[in-house]
């Protein structure tokens, strides 16, 4: 099959380094920036723990073969990727930051203003060795008596913010980019890879409304809560998918990898799981072994108990209950641990649900284990053409004239 030329800003690729597999994605923009997903591609993880790159040649051919796997299947050249960072290597950060507007009077604060004492808060958050992936916003103080989500154009003297920052060491990145480097793409961005799924499947009215998102990995769950249209809360334990698959390789005596066929084919943590007498057969070296399923689902019952109050602890520290009106979305490979939804929704009273694409996409029946990859790729997208960013014509450019000569005159005057 012939590939297609990789053109320009057209199409956007998606690499989540996973510490059990690697998960890829293509999306390619069309006309008046519509979004098409060509194709997901998943292979095995190696050279890489989830927190560290141990050995930089396997995981170059990791990489190499997922996101070669993906160029294949789709049939178009990619040159460079939207590289993801999250779970163990992830830190949060608040911080905080004041700055004066005026010595003496008021004025009106500006979106310079704001842009001028969030990067300061940036700053203040960061270490030398550390990176900064995304910030968030929390809050203003105008003159410590006026908080706002969005203080432009109140008067103030004084104006206040606290920030949450996403951090990511920066040794830890450029062993991930070399590793990429040398499977022979280029990093295009760098993105916290929760955040980018999260983005990839929740509108404006979720945000506003209030959600949260799961996002279960081998290894470690990350929890992101939005309320008031922003991210509020962010948390990471753990506790994933492969704790699920090492409780069934110690009940069985069997193999990580086919403890993990028997955990997607056969155990469950639903209701009624634990009284299912069902016997299944497993194929062991010295043949085939009758397992009945309720030692299968009582192996990861303990598992599941840990899982569950995390998930409640860190919804409760993020101090939204009975603020979450739209639910819970499910993200990642371990999501789709039958009975996983109905026993998270029963824990926390909320509606719990796989998590979809935000845009259409055809016949794609598992877009939650994807949507990491998926999130990276529109991450990419967003970045090169702008959020919300409309083509640039003579009625946009008066406009944004406007609004700085608008600045301006208030800054001055």
């Amino acid at each position: 099959m012939m590939l297609k030329r990789f053109i320009g800003d057209k199409y956007f690729c998606g690499l989540d380094i996973g510490s059990q597999t690697i998960k890829t994605s293509l999306i390619e923009v069309g006309d008046s920036q519509q979004l098409s997903l060509l194709g997901v591609y998943e292979s095995r993880t190696s050279g890489f723990t989830g927190n560290s790159v141990t050995d930089l040649g396997e995981l170059a051919i990791a990489i190499g073969n997922a996101v070669s796997g993906l160029s294949r299947k789709v049939g178009v050249k990619i040159r460079d990727v939207q590289l993801g960072v999250g779970g163990e290597l992830v830190q949060k950060r608040l911080s905080s930051a004041v700055i004066p507007l005026l010595d003496k009077g008021n004025k009106v604060i500006s979106t310079r203003d704001v842009q001028r004492i969030v990067n300061q808060a940036r700053l203040l958050g960061v270490k030398m060795d550390e990176i900064i992936l995304e910030d968030f916003p929390q809050s203003f103080q105008v003159d410590d008596v006026n908080t706002a989500l969005n203080p432009v154009g109140l008067f103030g003297r004084k104006l206040e913010v606290q920030t949450l920052v996403m951090v990511v060491n920066d040794t830890v990145v450029k062993n991930l980019t070399k590793a990429v480097n040398h499977a022979g793409f280029d990093v295009l961005n760098l993105f916290f890879t929760t955040y980018a799924a999260a983005q990839g499947t929740l509108n404006d009215y979720q945000r506003r409304q209030g959600c949260v998102i799961v996002d279960i990995g081998s290894k470690v769950t990350d929890i992101l809560v939005y309320k008031s249209g922003h991210l509020c809360s962010f948390e990471s334990f753990g506790v994933g998918g492969g704790d699920f698959t090492a409780a069934i390789v110690d009940q069985l005596k069997v193999n990580y990898d086919l403890a993990e066929d028997i955990k997607q084919s056969y155990a469950s943590v639903a209701d009624g799981a634990l009284d299912d007498q069902e016997e299944v057969l497993i194929k062991r070296d010295e043949g085939y072994l009758p397992v009945k399923k309720v030692d299968i689902n009582r192996s990861i019952e303990p598992v599941m108990q840990k899982f569950l109050a995390h998930c409640s602890d860190a919804l409760a520290r993020s101090g939204t209950v009975g603020q979450i009106n739209v639910g819970i979305f499910l993200t990642g490979g371990g999501a789709f641990l039958t009975g996983l939804p109905e026993r998270i929704e029963q824990r926390m009273n909320l509606s719990t649900k796989l998590a979809v694409t935000n845009f259409p996409v055809k016949r794609m029946q598992n877009a939650a284990k994807f949507l990491s990859s998926i999130g990276l790729a529109q991450a990419g997208f967003r970045r090169s053409y702008g959020v919300g960013r409309r083509l640039q014509n003579s009625g946009s450019w008066m406009s944004s004239m406007k609004e700085k000569l608008k600045e301006l005159y208030q800054e001055y005057f």
